[in-house]
């Protein structure tokens, strides 16, 4: 067997839909983000989420309690809700018109008499484990999974003055289709080498002080707004228009800086607004993007402006992106893709890369096994490593 290299991600990780089939578990035992707080107010507002085969609905219930579903109807597995939206006092399936209350007990079937040996009162809706951080709903497929707040407990006290509980939203939620495998996406914001160069706007309005860490196993990317007006007009206007917030502290107020949950999700935190930004894998070469940005309410026309001016430089930033992300994928193909030499600002990087090595060791292989045996020589390795 080739000898097992722990460092970055070979190309062909990128390439194999075996080895896409066996990493798409990552997305079924890790908390995934559904939501905000401020979709879900009222009894039967509701959330779904699809991911790599699953599909989820979050839902309020008549004690205000987040409830979390498999998507699933238990007669004969249609989907029960789509989108996000309101239920009155039941979930109803479109098919056969069964039935569920909002605590995912079933209320009633058309033609129970023609059913036999079927007792209501032990057909409920599958849970799903749900989670709210700051506002952020979470859910995740695994019974077993370790509680979200545990894993970002060394976050919290720097997260809390935000408030972001409270926020609505201030852009409709995307959700776009991308011709990328997912980890490409997450190499390229994993590193802020690429900034000065690759980035301008970027490097106008922080780069002198951006930095990339990795805080009790969370990737933190850190920066404060420079003091110098920048040329770029948006940047510049942004410098000069944002305001003092007042329930910010003093490091936070010319602040940006992003949360990274493994393994697919960015929680982006600035002094005007909030937002996420996450990948589903759909195929080993197409991935959704989706996100959506958050603010507090306001009057203050200068935090509005700021908000305004904030979106539209992270739009030319993930055009610029998306120029990286392309190339990249492309030159994965080629036989003279070169096994990166990391720079100490691309750490994030290899923490990401060696994150998914420890799920999936067969990853640390630099050529591709045989076809159809990617996940034997997976499972072989592994059981060697313990």
């Amino acid at each position: 067997m080739e000898k097992k290299h722990r460092n970055t991600l070979a190309p062909w990780t990128y390439l194999s839909t075996e080895f896409f089939d066996l990493e798409s578990r990552l997305f079924k035992n890790h908390w995934m983000l559904v939501g905000h707080i401020s979709e879900l107010s009222n009894p039967g507002d509701y959330v779904t989420f699809d991911a790599v085969g699953e599909r989820a609905v979050v839902i309020v219930d008549e004690q205000m309690q987040l409830r979390g579903y498999h998507n699933v109807c238990r007669h004969r597995g249609a989907q029960l809700l789509t989108d996000a939206g309101h239920c009155k006092h039941r979930i109803n399936c479109p098919f056969h018109g069964w039935s569920y209350k909002l605590n995912g007990t079933l209320a009633s079937l058309p033609l129970p008499d023609t059913f036999e040996n079927l007792n209501k009162e032990e057909i409920s809706l599958h849970p799903v484990k749900v989670e709210m951080w700051h506002g952020l709903v979470f859910i995740n497929f695994d019974a077993d999974a370790k509680p979200l707040a545990e894993h970002l407990q060394s976050v919290e006290a720097e997260v809390a003055p935000y408030n972001i509980a409270n926020m609505q939203p201030i852009i409709d939620k995307y959700d776009q289709l991308k011709p990328y495998n997912w980890k490409v996406i997450h190499d390229i914001d994993n590193e802020g080498y690429h900034v000065p160069v690759g980035h301008p706007s970027l490097q106008q309005l922080y780069g002198q002080s951006y930095e990339d860490r990795i805080e009790n196993g969370i990737p933190i990317s850190d920066a404060t707004i420079n003091e110098k007006p920048a040329q770029l007009w948006s940047v510049r206007h942004y410098q000069k228009l944002l305001p003092e917030v007042e329930h910010l502290p003093v490091h936070r107020q010319k602040s940006w800086w992003y949360i990274g949950l493994f393994p697919n999700t960015v929680i982006a935190l600035y002094p005007d607004m909030v937002e996420y930004y996450m990948t589903i894998p759909v195929s080993v070469d197409t991935t959704r993007y989706i996100g959506r940005a958050y603010a507090l309410p306001t009057s203050n026309r200068a935090i509005k402006a700021c908000r305004y001016l904030n979106l539209r430089i992270n739009g030319i930033t993930e055009q610029e992106d998306e120029s990286f992300v392309s190339d990249m994928q492309e030159g994965m193909r080629s036989s003279a893709f070169p096994e990166p030499t990391l720079s100490s600002t691309e750490q994030g990087v290899l923490h990401f890369h060696q994150k998914i090595q420890q799920h999936f060791p067969v990853a640390t292989l630099r050529s591709e096994p045989a076809a159809g045996t990617i996940s034997e020589v997976n499972t072989s390795i592994a059981s060697a490593g313990k």
